[in-house]
């Protein structure tokens, strides 16, 4: 029996802290499953002849941002009562399917706003395997008390 994930507590969170990297692939199942609860069925994502005249399939570029929040709490749990006061999204360059993506969060602020709510700013990074920068997320979220 494995022990529970430790919440992720705003004390564990400091300025400049860097989590461990997440790598996963992206496989046409992710891709047919993204395009399925998105409902993007743009042909660049799975018709290999209208592709192939654009330089063959792309993945969904959301593909690239889909586990920012998890890159951080692969080791914990989010204690409840948070909010998620906001997301930025940079696509940077395309993925191909197949690509293994390394998504690498850190915090680039946390502080005390002045309503004294715990405030954490995560700057999310997904690269591919050539160590190109794909995806660029900016997660503001207001911590539990």
């Amino acid at each position: 029996m494995t022990s529970p994930k430790p919440e992720l507590v705003f004390d564990d969170l400091p300025k400049g802290r860097k989590f461990t990297p997440l790598r996963y692939e992206i496989t046409p199942r992710l891709v047919n499953a993204y395009m399925d609860t998105v409902g993007d069925r743009n042909p660049l994502y799975w018709d290999q002849a209208k592709a192939g005249a654009a330089g063959g399939l792309v993945a969904p570029p959301g593909l690239a941002a889909i586990y920012a929040r998890l890159s951080y709490l692969q080791e914990n749990t989010m204690p409840s009562g948070g909010v998620l006061a906001g997301q930025e999204f940079e696509f940077l360059k395309p993925v191909k399917p197949g690509a293994v993506l390394t998504v690498q969060a850190e915090v680039f602020e946390s502080y005390l706003d002045p309503k004294d709510r715990k405030r954490v700013n995560f700057l999310i990074v997904a690269r591919d395997g050539q160590g190109d920068r794909v995806c660029v997320v900016r997660l503001y979220a207001i911590w539990p008390k």
